[in-house]
């Protein structure tokens, strides 16, 4: 008899300050930038999926009133740090290069100012292109923290902070000393599904972001290959967790990407029917995830 799971389901969205010289991630407009995320969480919202969103400080400025009106709705708001476009202009690397001491004012920095502006400091966090030490975990838990998606299986940049080669596939607990390891310190890290047996011509692995390919060719295969994992794994706590940034144009039904979003949707409407999928946003994940750990823990005694 085929294994019916429990699949967590999150669809995050890395809200990027507009593009600059030494930061080009960004989209080109902020009139572009709330576009995308209205249109985003508008689809995701309407097929019952609530989305969590890692704002930059410079995007909850400038898109405060949208962001709380989607708070009121459900999404769920969390910080992203991208050093290279710090207003300060101080930073040349990505998060993981940084030294403890310069994490800790970077993020505390950015927390502050995203709660300038939105009236709550962030609990969730994610940093640009996933880049973190040693010391970053227990630095986001002493700063308030509790949740975030960080790693990211198989990604490998050694030079920008970002060796994920051995962390495990699945929602886990971390380690305060050790970034690739599973730990007792209550923060939970969800990682980005990837697959690192398919490669871009990057040789970065396959994840399952919505506008780095289409169904067929990308997130059926990912998503297949990870259900498979959660079950030789036995996992514990199962999830798929999406990406992509605030440059698409998801209010746009012609835009390949929108399609694109759609057409996954449509497959998890599917796919609940070998599986019992669960909308969550992080936040909504880890209240979960907490829920099963006692409940494990009470059956072993």
């Amino acid at each position: 008899m085929a294994t019916r799971l429990t699949i967590h389901v999150l669809f995050t969205l890395d809200c990027e300050s507009i593009a600059i010289r030494a930061a080009k991630e960004g989209p080109r407009s902020w009139e572009q930038s709330a576009r995308a995320i209205e249109g985003y969480c508008n689809r995701l919202l309407r097929a019952g999926y609530p989305p969590t969103l890692f704002v930059a400080p410079q995007c909850a400025v400038e898109h405060t009133p949208l962001l709380e009106e989607l708070a009121g709705r459900g999404v769920e708001l969390g910080l992203y740090v991208n050093p290279l476009q710090a207003e300060s202009g101080s930073y040349r690397n990505f998060l993981g290069t940084l030294a403890p001491d310069v994490q800790r004012r970077l993020i505390d920095d950015a927390a502050e100012r995203f709660a300038d502006a939105l009236g709550v400091r962030p609990r969730s966090f994610r940093p640009c292109k996933h880049s973190a030490s040693d010391a970053t975990y227990r630095l986001l838990y002493e700063l308030g923290f509790r949740q975030g998606s960080i790693a990211q299986p198989g990604f490998m940049l050694p030079r920008i902070g970002v060796e994920w080669e051995h962390v495990v596939h699945h929602p886990r607990y971390v380690d305060a000393q050790h970034h690739e390891r599973a730990g007792d310190l209550p923060f939970l890290d969800v990682p980005v599904t990837t697959d690192p047996d398919q490669r871009q011509i990057t040789n970065q692995p396959y994840e399952l972001r919505i506008d780095a390919g289409t169904l067929d060719a990308l997130h059926q295969p990912v998503i297949e290959r990870a259900i498979e994992r959660m079950i030789e794994d036995a996992a514990l706590f199962c999830a798929l967790c999406f990406t992509s940034d605030n440059r698409p144009a998801y209010d746009n039904d012609n835009d390949k990407h929108s399609r694109t979003l759609e057409a996954v949707l449509d497959y998890l409407e599917a796919l609940g029917e070998q599986h019992d999928l669960v909308p969550t946003t992080l936040a909504g994940a880890h209240e979960r995830f907490r829920a099963l750990r006692h409940t494990v823990s009470a059956a072993r005694e």
